[in-house]
């Protein structure tokens, strides 16, 4: 009877935890591994740069305080609202990425949202933080609209932020912003 009932208690465990979802994926961010480092002191520094449609844009400076090594980043911030309260999901572009992020928008804006294809389109920018930006078009049977969206992290889509494509300037400006602060921070 021993047997049998350390046997299920074995396979009730084991199937928990294998339904376990898998929460967070690592980053291949430089920011964000070097705020895991252990053993070392860190000074952060926040810069505010701005808001647009439920994203909140604000840079981050680190320095080592050991060895003076510098590094920034633009965070995200979308919020998830729900009868239980509000989650917030942070994510971010590397100081190095933000050129390309600007350029990919930069395209989207002029190639992609300009036209209304027949067919279903999306196209988006991935950090190596996981943060997602794009556009997709969104066809009804009435219409057929581009939406621009942010995804903080890419294992959840509570994360995701949704504006009309006219914001797409918006967020560009945003992106030139944060990457000229950097420069003069770093």
């Amino acid at each position: 009877m021993k047997k049998i009932l350390f046997m299920l208690v074995t396979l009730f465990c084991l199937s928990a935890n294998a339904q376990e979802k898998k929460e967070e994926e690592s980053s291949k961010s430089k920011t964000v591994e070097l705020l895991k480092k252990d053993g070392v002191l860190l000074k952060k520094d926040f810069y505010d740069i701005g808001k647009v449609a439920g994203a909140t844009f604000q840079n981050i400076v680190i320095t080592d305080i050991s060895t003076g090594q510098k590094t920034g980043a633009l965070r995200i911030e979308t919020s998830y609202y729900s009868s239980i309260g509000t989650d917030t999901y942070i994510g971010t572009l590397d100081y190095d990425e933000l050129a390309g992020c600007i350029k990919s928008l930069s395209y989207i804006k002029d190639n992609i949202i300009t036209t209304i294809p027949e067919n279903y389109i999306e196209c988006e920018y991935n950090t190596k933080d996981g943060v997602s930006l794009g556009a997709y078009l969104n066809i009804t049977k009435k219409e057929s609209v581009w939406k621009i969206y942010i995804q903080t992290k890419s294992y959840t889509n509570r994360s995701q932020t949704f504006m009309k494509a006219e914001n797409i300037s918006e967020v560009i400006s945003l992106l030139n912003q944060s990457l000229e602060s950097l420069k003069s921070h770093l």
